[in-house]
């Protein structure tokens, strides 16, 4: 069994969905983003730093395996992309990783198999009998629902995309270009506040690559994926300002 200290953010007990054991069982219509309310980092996979590019930081976390995110709070245990009826901020991309929640692909023992799962610790899914407008998960044949099925999908594109990522990733942190930074931030109320443990590409670093590697990388559409990463530094600025709102309607 997976320990709690292993578990993917915001899952808490995923279990495998099985027709004879899960056939009552309903996902909740409404789209609730609670689960993210004390998050400032959402997992992302490479193919969406062109659509997060317009709202978030893209950074990088982990120190042996880095991971990109996007910044959706300035505060620790503040999302600030979380609006008080638990929607997204409007106009605004949703990473796929909380798009797919509570459902999330999990490996066989022997990696040849995914299975669909989902966390059992969410109130997103009930049993049909609690919660009549739910949708069914499994049609009467035990296949997977139309409400199901399009995050069956989703998952598994997401599983796909990341698994893209690896060797981009690897060839970044073998070519030694992300440097630590943080952000210092002065509030209104006099109070102060450092956002750290995250790292970025160096620019001249990056740069200070060879011109055999540079073509290898554009051929790779990584260059691209660097250019939209470092771009997106300048949502810090589009953060700022939504905490600021956010400080004056509290």
């Amino acid at each position: 069994m997976t320990t709690q200290t292993q578990l993917p953010l915001f899952y808490k007990k995923p279990e495998v969905l099985r027709f004879e054991d899960h056939k009552g069982m309903g996902l909740a219509k409404e789209r609730d983003f609670s689960f993210t309310a004390e998050a400032t980092a959402i997992p992302l996979s490479v193919s969406e730093f062109m659509p997060a590019i317009r709202h978030y930081p893209i950074v990088f976390v982990g120190e042996k395996d880095p991971s990109p995110v996007a910044i959706v709070g300035l505060k620790q245990g503040h999302n600030l992309m979380l609006e008080e009826n638990g929607g997204w901020a409007a106009q605004t991309y949703v990473p796929a990783y909380i798009r797919r929640y509570p459902f999330i692909l999990v490996q066989s023992q022997d990696q040849d198999t995914r299975y669909l799962a989902y966390d059992s610790g969410s109130d997103m899914v009930k049993p049909l009998e609690e919660a009549p407008d739910a949708a069914p998960i499994f049609n009467e044949d035990g296949t997977a629902s139309k409400v199901v099925e399009p995050m069956l999908n989703l998952c598994e594109a997401y599983h796909q995309h990341r698994a893209q990522d690896t060797a981009f990733l690897k060839a970044v942190a073998e070519a030694d270009l992300l440097v630590a930074r943080h952000v210092d931030m002065d509030f209104p109320d006099k109070s102060r506040y450092r956002l750290d443990g995250f790292r970025v590409i160096d620019i001249e670093r990056y740069r200070a690559l060879s011109a055999k590697t540079l073509k290898h990388w554009t051929e790779k559409g990584w260059a691209d994926a660097i250019a939209l990463h470092l771009a997106s530094a300048q949502n810090w600025g589009l953060l700022m300002e939504r905490n600021q709102r956010f400080l004056k309607s509290a």
